[in-house]
Parts: structure tokens; C-alpha cells; sequence
């Protein structure tokens, strides 16, 4: 392993636990363990969790909801950024959707899907109202970025559609894609588990923390909000992974 790596990881781990250090400062000086519990108590309670077979079934649940959302604002940002690329009018009618999805308070966008679908719906199409913009934006920004000297040659040369997306369109499109995913990742589990803590859906994290603060189980509610973030940050690692740019031999 390289000098620099290992440097890196001591930082992180010091950082860390820098970090568990001030929590139970926090811990002794409040003397509350139902504000603040102690790191100790927390990883305790996690462990608990880890061996309950309902664990992985609200996890599961969320991720699926997650999932559900990205994938629908996925599809539906890429094709509708491409048609407001291809078509101004499109572009101009769009708009005002577009602003209005990212000026709603995401608690006003929440109350409105509880009157509107099932409890089992409502994450989904929350998350997918929340990250739908973020994609179509920085996906339209890709298409109106591409170079249009490329465009002519693969016109002039008579280049099939199919290698000059793959050659040309896609490593363009690159670097925005990556931005949406990461934006989208970050947001859409913080959506999820907030539409889940008012919609209160069967297999639910969201419902979890809800019912942990009903009873003033503060532990729980911390152990769960520690899964939440590993979840989170592993989610965003992996879409790291699928941009990473390969090298070639």
C-alpha cells in the first residue's frame, strides 16, 4: 500500500475520532441520554438492530423507494432534457414546472402526495419530484454543451447515430451525468425518509425514527440515523465507482 494512501486513512480515522471524542463531551455535559446519548449506548443499540430480521426489511423498503424515484427521474429527465434540447418551445413550456419544482418546500410537496396516493406511493413520487430537476438541468446543460464542430463532421462523414453517441454524445454528457447522480443520490434519501416519516409506508427507516422519538427511544433514533448516512455515503461511493474514468494500458 502506498505511503499516501496510508496517510489518508490515518487522517480519516483521526478525523473520526475526533468527532466520537466531542460527541461524548457532549454526552457528559448534557447528562441527558434522552437529548444525547452516548456513542457507547448508540453502537450498542446498533448491534441490537443488526441481528433483528426487520432491520433489513425497512432498509429494504427505503431502497426501494430510493431506487423507485431515482430511475423514474432518471428516465423521465434525460428524454424531456432532450426534447427541450431539440425543441426551444419545449424548453420554454417546461420552465415554469421545472422552477416550480425546485422552489416547493419539499414539506408542502409531502402534504400534497398525502392527499393525493397511497402511503406506499408517496415517497416515490416525492424523491422523484425532488430529483427530477436536478437531472433534466444538468443534463440539458450537457446537450447544449456538446460540440458542435463534432456535430458537422459526423454529418459531413456520414457517421451512424449509434457511434456518434457513443463516441461523441455520451463522453460529453459525462461529467453533468456524474454531477446529477451525485446531487440526486444525496438528496433523494433525505426525501425518501422525510416522506416516509409522514406517510408512515409498511418496511419504512423513515417510520423507524418516527417511532423511536414517539417513545423517546434517542438511541435508536441516533443508531438509525448512523445507518442512514453509511447507506448514503456508500450509495454515493458506488456511483464514484461507475464514473471512475478507467485508465488505458
Amino acid at each position: 500500500m502506498k505511503p499516501s494512501i496510508i496517510i489518508n486513512k490515518l487522517k480519516k480515522t483521526l478525523i473520526y475520532s475526533i468527532w466520537l471524542v466531542l460527541w461524548q463531551i457532549a454526552y457528559l455535559c448534557i447528562d441527558k441520554e434522552v437529548l444525547i446519548p452516548s456513542p457507547m449506548h448508540t453502537f450498542t443499540k446498533l448491534l441490537e438492530m443488526l441481528t433483528t430480521t426487520v432491520f433489513y426489511l425497512q432498509i429494504a423498503g427505503t431502497f426501494y423507494r430510493v431506487f423507485m424515484g431515482i430511475g423514474s427521474s432518471l428516465i423521465l429527465g434525460i428524454v424531456s432534457a432532450y426534447l427541450a434540447y431539440k425543441s426551444l418551445f419545449f424548453r420554454t413550456f417546461i420552465k415554469p414546472m421545472i422552477n416550480f419544482m425546485k422552489s416547493t418546500p419539499v414539506m408542502a410537496i409531502i402534504i400534497l402526495a398525502l392527499l393525493w396516493f397511497k402511503s406506499e406511493e408517496v415517497p416515490i413520487f416525492v424523491c422523484f419530484l425532488m430529483c427530477y430537476p436536478l437531472v433534466y438541468t444538468n443534463i440539458l446543460n450537457g446537450l447544449l454543451e456538446l460540440s458542435q464542430e463534432l456535430k458537422e463532421l459526423s454529418k459531413v462523414y456520414e457517421v451512424k447515430a449509434f457511434y456518434y453517441i457513443k463516441e461523441c454524445v455520451l463522453p460529453q454528457l459525462r461529467p453533468y451525468l456524474r454531477t446529477a447522480m451525485q446531487l440526486v443520490v444525496g438528496m433523494a434519501f433525505k426525501v425518501v425518509i422525510a416522506a416516509e416519516v409522514l406517510a408512515i409506508p409498511k418496511y419504512a427507516m423513515g417510520y423507524e425514527l418516527l417511532d423511536a422519538k414517539i417513545y423517546l427511544e434517542t438511541t435508536e433514533v441516533f443508531a438509525w440515523i448512523i445507518v442512514i448516512i453509511l447507506l448514503s455515503q456508500f450509495c454515493e461511493y458506488i456511483v464514484d465507482l461507475l464514473f471512475k474514468e478507467r485508465r488505458k494500458v
